[in-house]
């Protein structure tokens, strides 16, 4: 299989136009058209339908579409793991959702390489279920996640846990107020956005709906609202009266999990960065960033 002729297809089925494809891959329109008719062929069936400004997936190219993206994403692991040093005696591919990352996740990489000498990480940034399927296939090694899937190829360990404030731009704020002053919907996984919704008396409609604390806590500074934040990243905030807890809302604490395959061959060294996991402090280096000079 050329893997090029699934690049291809990938790149149509997302463009949904030859021309912008062949842009995008540097490529002339008929190049593109003569690869795909090549991938149809290889198949056995057509991929897409062809009418005019409208290209269209056809039902066995929406079943193509997952294989294509998971072969190609396992050659590009496959180059990078053949191609690492001899000096890197340990790989790790570590995937979380934004949220995590932008929290404590990127805080821990220099204490990993830290403590683990001749490791060679990769990262990945995607939602639990991409995540789930990246580690199933292989691709990853290790998974940070809130809610970890109940799946019997999974084993999970806790690692921590985070703590979120119900924090606001604005002095003495309660619940009922957080409409009028803008809720910053951030996603703390599906078990806490349940819980979340029954903390508020009233369905309210968000500002700002995002999966990056980090894009809340901005959004909070420079233009005002309400969110659940981690306290370690708002707690300096809180200290000099940037932001406030609302209301007499206690904190809500949440699990953070390390996720791998129970069938890993590296399960040995996986128990020893999830140990080296557990022992870390879940939170960011510095929470402070150039926002503060607004």
């Amino acid at each position: 299989m050329n893997t090029e002729l699934l690049r291809t297809f990938l790149e149509v089925s997302r463009t949904r136009h030859f021309g912008q494809a062949a842009e995008n891959l540097f490529l002339t329109q008929s190049a593109v058209s003569f690869r795909i008719k090549q991938l149809e062929d290889t198949v056995g069936v057509p991929l897409l339908t062809r009418e005019r400004n409208n290209i269209r997936l056809t039902p066995s190219g929406e079943r193509l579409l997952p294989h294509a993206e998971n072969i190609l994403a396992s050659w590009q692991v496959a180059i990078q793991d053949v191609a690492v040093s001899e000096q890197h005696q340990t790989q790790l591919a570590l995937g979380g959702t934004s949220n995590l990352w932008d929290t404590f996740l990127q805080a821990l990489l220099p204490e990993l390489a830290n403590d683990i000498p001749g490791l060679y990480l990769r990262t990945e940034i995607s939602s639990p279920q991409q995540l789930t399927r990246a580690l199933l296939a292989g691709r990853l090694d290790l998974m940070v996640l809130l809610d970890p899937p109940q799946l019997a190829e999974v084993s999970s360990a806790r690692i921590g846990r985070i703590e979120l404030v119900l924090v606001s731009s604005g002095a003495h704020t309660q619940l009922e107020d957080i409409a009028k002053i803008g809720h910053v919907f951030v996603d703390w996984g599906t078990a806490f956005n349940l819980q979340q919704a029954k903390l508020l008396p009233q369905a309210v409609v968000p500002v700002l709906h995002t999966a990056q604390s980090q894009i809340a806590l901005e959004f909070l500074l420079s233009r005002g609202g309400v969110a659940f934040l981690p306290k370690a990243m708002v707690q300096p905030y809180l200290e000099e009266a940037r932001l406030h807890q609302v209301g007499d809302m206690e904190s809500i604490s949440r699990d953070v999990h390390a996720c791998y395959s129970s069938s890993s061959l590296h399960s040995e060294s996986l128990l020893e960065v999830v140990e080296l996991l557990k022992a870390a402090e879940l939170k960011p280096t510095d929470p402070r960033t150039d926002w503060d000079n607004y």
